[in-house]
């Protein structure tokens, strides 16, 4: 019997520690993550087009950064949200940054709608990486 008991009380001491570590560490975001200037505006969780969740963030992190590198655009720009067939757009002047396809609304909204919701917040996010800046949504 003490056996089990020792056996008992030694794993739940491990679990202990193990639990106390692991709330310590940091979160690991996913890769599929897409924010700018530290603010957080989506998770690409679904294929589209050809393209894995994963690609489709690849992209838009390239063109993020693109936005980001366009001298016409360090002052600021206009956000521009399109309807395209059965998805929309996010565009930022003539960079086209995100395409939000309807399995990305998840049947919550319309991809306009989300559209919209994205465009905010990657106006917020560029706004905050280029300081003195103004985007328009």
């Amino acid at each position: 019997m003490r056996v089990v008991r020792g056996i008992s009380g030694s794993f739940a001491i491990v679990l202990g520690v193990t639990l106390m570590l692991a709330a310590a560490l940091p979160a690991v975001a996913d890769q599929r993550d897409i924010s700018v200037g530290g603010v957080y505006i989506c998770t690409i969780s679904h294929d589209a087009a050809g393209f894995t969740s994963f690609q489709r963030a690849v992209q838009v992190n390239q063109r993020i950064t693109q936005v980001l590198s366009t001298p016409e655009l360090r002052k600021g720009g206009t956000i521009t949200v399109r309807q395209f067939g059965a998805a929309a757009t996010i565009s930022v002047g003539t960079i086209l940054v995100f395409t939000v396809m309807p399995d990305d609304t998840e049947g919550q909204m319309s991809t306009v709608a989300l559209a919209k919701s994205w465009a905010q917040l990657l106006g917020k996010g560029l706004q905050t990486a280029l300081p003195g800046s103004g985007f328009y949504f």
